[in-house]
């Protein structure tokens, strides 16, 4: 039975969504317990219109709860919250991963001064994962976020971390490793850049495609993505705007009048899968690569969809084992 801390406060659209969600997605795990963590009257609230058998979850209450506005100073004035209960359980190893959907840096902070990072790494990475224009193959990039700057030690430890990631959650054999760049050459970018290409090209462990350029992250021509945090959450953000925007402005020409909503009749299917396939909040939350626990980060604003994905992506990782793999690795 995987045991895992939700923390179901702090997010956008509030608790009875993230509740909702884990109603829904338990009933396809049974082999999935959830200890909900947040203020207990909300939770029972919650379930009493989303029930989940008692037998599978319990609530560990808090009295506070650190929001979107908050900040990384929270982590030491709200001992009581929600976020850092969570993490604690995890710490303890009551637990074998949590989620949150709650602040992002106050979640890193959090992450660094009770957790702690894995042997070797300085920075940890966001890394969520992405859809392609290719059938069933999906895209991890890294990292989005936790850090906006990195050193070419902190890119390779990504490009390790990812491939054990990509080799155990996604069963790709020798996952194809790219570093982002402004150019497919070998000569492009800064210093900096140039550096790790240098170094990636002489691992022998890592399967190194070259320069990847920010049109191609969806194109499926590699398996891992790896960047620093500042360009990295960019390229997510355009591309989960440019996502939604896209498909609204197909809908609003489909149905613009009777004709083509005739038209679009015919085609809804092909439209519903290609929505499908693009649609980032079947693919949301990022594991916090790079500390001592199994730690996943959900959207702000997810909603019931959003908290399944993550759910699901944090029991892939548990089930197959990947932070001792990763430890294991780094060692």
């Amino acid at each position: 039975m995987y045991k895992i801390a939700f923390d179901v406060m702090g997010s956008d659209n509030g608790s009875a969504v993230a509740i909702e969600a884990a109603s829904k997605f338990i009933k396809s795990r049974k082999d999935l317990y959830l200890v909900f963590v947040g203020d207990e009257d909300q939770i029972k609230t919650s379930l009493k219109k989303f029930p989940i058998d008692e037998s599978r979850f319990e609530i560990l209450a808090t009295k506070e709860f650190i929001d979107m506005n908050g900040s990384i100073m929270d982590i030491r004035r709200k001992k009581d919250s929600s976020m850092v209960r969570a993490l604690e359980t995890l710490k303890d190893k009551k637990v074998d991963a949590m989620i949150t959907g709650g602040n992002s840096a106050a979640f890193i902070a959090g992450s660094h001064f009770i957790l702690g990072e894995l042997n070797g790494i300085s920075r940890p990475g966001f890394m969520p994962t992405l859809p392609t224009a290719v059938n069933n193959k999906l895209t991890l990039l890294l990292d989005v976020g936790a850090n906006l700057e990195a050193d070419v030690e902190d890119i390779i430890g990504y490009a390790k971390m990812a491939n054990i990631y990509a080799k155990n959650v996604l069963k790709i054999e020798n996952p194809l490793i790219a570093q982002l760049n402004i150019g497919e050459e070998k000569s492009k970018g800064t210093l900096l850049q140039k550096e790790i290409y240098k170094e990636l090209e002489l691992d022998e462990n890592i399967n190194f495609f070259g320069n990847l350029e920010s049109r191609d992250i969806l194109a499926g021509k590699v398996d891992i993505i790896v960047t620093d945090g500042y360009t990295g959450n960019m390229c997510l953000k355009a591309f989960e705007g440019a996502s939604k925007i896209l498909m609204t402005e197909i809908k609003s020409q489909l149905y613009k009048t009777i004709f083509t909503k005739l038209k679009a009749l015919t085609l809804k299917k092909s439209f519903d899968n290609v929505s499908k396939k693009f649609d980032y909040k079947n693919h949301s939350g990022a594991i916090l690569l790079g500390v001592e626990g199994i730690a996943f980060k959900a959207h702000g604003s997810s909603d019931v969809k959003s908290f399944e994905a993550t759910l699901r992506m944090t029991c892939d990782a548990v089930e197959n084992d990947v932070l001792n793999k990763i430890k294991k690795e780094l060692n």
